[in-house]
């Protein structure tokens, strides 16, 4: 399940960015600006071919 290139993305894979997003930046104010560079990491994880939400938390604990 690989994002389209022009930038769109299934109802599968938002929903899948929107988890990533509530589970890692629970903690994080919904206007901070941590919780935005929590989503600019998600997504450019996602553009890159991180698809699933395990892989994404791998991925960033690793960062």
């Amino acid at each position: 399940m690989k994002m389209r290139h022009n930038g769109s993305a299934t109802p599968e894979q938002l929903a899948i960015l929107a988890a990533a997003l509530k589970e890692l930046g629970a903690d994080l104010p919904l206007a901070s600006p941590e919780r935005e560079t929590l989503a600019a990491e998600i997504m450019t994880l996602f553009e890159n071919g991180v698809e699933t939400l395990d892989e994404i938390k791998t991925a960033l604990s690793n960062s």
